[in-house]
């Protein structure tokens, strides 16, 4: 009868057991590892940390305003439709630069501003009735320049590695009007009245929402185009005084109006943009 070790509960073959398993690990983990490795033997390289892209912009506005028609009120509260006037700025070009830092590959902050040049035109239709004058037109009423600056949360839909990057952005926007004055017209209309004024604008926070796209020259290029249609929301106050001249023989009067006007300008950026990451 043969006698087989085996048998014999087990007992033999655990005990092999115990003593093949410290040999058999660092065998299975040798292979293992020879399996992972590339053509030359080397474990490959983990990939690189994803870094945080910039991208700085510097181009030309393009800035069409709204017209709207304004009732001012006396400040006296004497009279609620005092004057009546149509503000209808022309557009204007101005320039724009901006910054975006992208710490996602689908999401970036965007700071901008943009410069715009006078607002002119705008036609008034209504009369001063504290002053004495009725049915008086002011011509061309308004002449004022407006500059943004605006922050965005931009959401990019589409792989980084497109050439092609469109994206929308939703945020905040503070407009500060400048240079605000009466037109030369209307000013002469006033001198004939033997009145002189002095127009102001208040400044304006408000919403504002952007969609655009960066176009890449090449997935090797740093440089890129950019172009956007941006709407800003962005109402003002809009006041001016009327006196009369210290010339004339006639009483001394001064008089207040205020009307809110509606500047919400739509605003198409045409930019060269570079980015660059670390």
């Amino acid at each position: 009868m043969l006698f087989n070790p085996l048998k014999i509960n087990g007992v033999t073959s655990m005990k092999m057991m115990r003593i093949l398993t410290p040999v058999l690990a660092p065998l299975a983990l040798a292979v293992s590892t020879n399996a992972l490795a590339g053509p030359s033997g080397y474990i490959p390289a983990p990939p690189p940390p994803k870094t945080q892209e910039f991208i700085i912009r510097i181009g030309a506005s393009y800035i069409h305003p709204n017209s709207e028609q304004v009732s001012f009120v006396d400040d006296s509260l004497q009279y609620f439709d005092a004057f009546r006037a149509t503000i209808d700025p022309d557009d204007e070009w101005g320039w724009n630069i901006s910054g975006v830092w992208k710490p996602h590959d689908h999401f970036g902050f965007e700071l901008m501003y943009v410069d715009g040049d006078d607002h002119v035109g705008g036609n008034s239709k209504g009369f001063v009735t504290v002053a004495g004058f009725d049915d008086v037109a002011l011509r061309n009423l308004a002449k004022f320049e407006a500059d943004m600056s605006m922050a965005y949360v931009n959401w990019y839909p589409l792989d980084p590695s497109c050439m092609f990057q469109p994206y929308v952005g939703v945020g905040i926007n503070y407009t500060d009007f400048g240079g605000e004055s009466f037109r030369g017209v209307a000013r002469a209309d006033l001198n004939d009245l033997g009145l002189t004024s002095r127009m102001s604008l208040g400044n304006s926070w408000g919403y504002t929402w952007q969609i655009g796209a960066d176009i890449n020259f090449g997935h090797d290029s740093a440089w890129l185009v950019n172009m956007a249609a941006i709407y800003v929301d962005s109402e003002t106050d809009l006041g001016f005084t009327v006196r009369n001249n210290a010339s004339t023989n006639t009483d001394f009067f001064l008089e207040s109006y205020s009307g809110d006007y509606l500047y919400n300008p739509w605003v198409f950026n045409l930019s060269i943009g570079y980015k660059f990451d670390f």
